[in-house]
């Protein structure tokens, strides 16, 4: 009120001088974590349509926010079933192609640094060898490494560069194909493509994708170059049976067609008028029963 008792009024006549109400988000009005307004200003930006219902932006926060909970659901199932505790996009990789649903939707995406799913035939994988158990060590003897290594003669233990603990035992190596589950090496094929000059950049991805891809034709050859050297009755594959198929496959006849085998000889396209007609032999008369059968053997 002023001097003269009078309510003070806002601009347009609206009662002032309240507290003013805190502002509410639509995402929270929605119960939502993703940005129902920011959407929204996307959904407008992008000239979709001439009209945006005021609903859109809520469903489709709505529709989003259900599947990255789903993926990141199964993502970190797999990191879980390989002992991490980082999602990666590998992780992400897994859990959409084993999510047949997921599949489906996001068939033609590709994940980056998410690598590939080897689709190798069994029979081509190398068959596990059991290796003898180890025995353990003697007490004793494990006593005085762990005394030897990490203590110093003083009994302090021994700390390695910038304050780490050191003496452990130290991490084997995991080769980059191991990493991917692939055959082919991954590392080479990197070198080579840095070597060769092919590109200013090569990413990290570019030797995992190429081995996949590699490693994936190798095996389509030599599942057919098995079926041909089985149909001619032979154990060993020879550059004819590659040859073979190849050239009786469409997909790989097209891609290999500029390609010379070596050593795998010719096949041979000639025209069915030039080839030689089968005549039908005159069937044989049988014999008559007096030459057929033979005289009783005298005693």
């Amino acid at each position: 009120m002023d001097a003269g008792g009078k309510i003070k009024k806002g601009a347009g006549g609206r009662k002032g001088g309240g507290p003013k109400k805190k502002p509410v988000t639509r995402s929270v009005r929605a119960g939502l974590q993703f940005p129902v307004g920011r959407i929204g200003r996307y959904l407008k930006k992008g000239r979709y349509a001439q009209r945006v219902g005021t609903g859109a932006p809520v469903y489709l926060a709505a529709v989003l926010e259900y599947l990255a909970a789903e993926v990141l659901e199964l993502a970190g199932n797999a990191a879980r079933d390989n002992k991490k505790n980082r999602i990666i996009p590998r992780h992400v990789l897994l859990a959409v192609r084993n999510d047949e649903e997921l599949g489906k939707l996001l068939a033609g995406v590709t994940i980056a640094h998410g690598g590939v799913l080897p689709n190798i035939n069994p029979v081509l994988l190398p068959k596990k060898t059991e290796k003898a158990s180890k025995e353990p060590k003697s007490p004793s003897k494990a006593t005085n490494s762990f005394l030897g290594s990490d203590m110093d003669a003083g009994g302090k233990i021994k700390k390695g560069a910038g304050g780490r603990k050191g003496g452990g035992p130290k991490k084997k190596p995991v080769a980059r194909s191991v990493r991917a589950g692939l055959q082919f090496p991954v590392g080479r094929i990197g070198r080579y493509l840095k070597k060769g000059r092919y590109s200013q950049r090569v990413g990290t991805g570019a030797p995992v994708y190429l081995a996949a891809v590699l490693e994936y034709l190798a095996a389509e050859v030599l599942e057919l170059a098995g079926n041909a050297a089985r149909d001619n009755k032979k154990n060993r594959i020879i550059p004819r049976h590659v040859l073979l198929a190849v050239r009786n496959d469409e997909e790989l006849g097209k891609l290999l067609a500029g390609v010379t085998i070596a050593h795998g000889g010719v096949l041979p396209n000639i025209n069915p008028v030039l080839l030689p007609k089968k005549t039908e032999k005159a069937s044989k008369e049988p014999k008559s029963p007096s030459k057929a059968t033979k005289s009783p053997k005298k005693a």
